[in-house]
């Protein structure tokens, strides 16, 4: 019985990690579409930002008239 022990623990070993891969590679793809969407938002903030800034320097040219 003694002889089997190894190998069952290495059965469980074998699952285990790949059970712990296959939950690195979901995470690995989570936190890249993480990644992807928020520097599309940061690229949204500082174009609508750019806007806001041409529209308050276009509303100071419209005030001073």
């Amino acid at each position: 019985m003694a002889n089997f022990d190894w190998e069952i623990r290495a059965k469980e070993r074998r699952l285990e990690n790949k059970q712990l891969k296959k939950r690195i590679k979901e995470l690995t793809f989570s936190r890249d579409e993480w990644k992807v969407k928020a520097m599309k938002r940061k690229e949204d903030f500082d174009e609508l930002n750019q806007k806001l800034l041409v529209v308050k320097k276009n509303m100071q040219q419209i005030i001073g008239l």
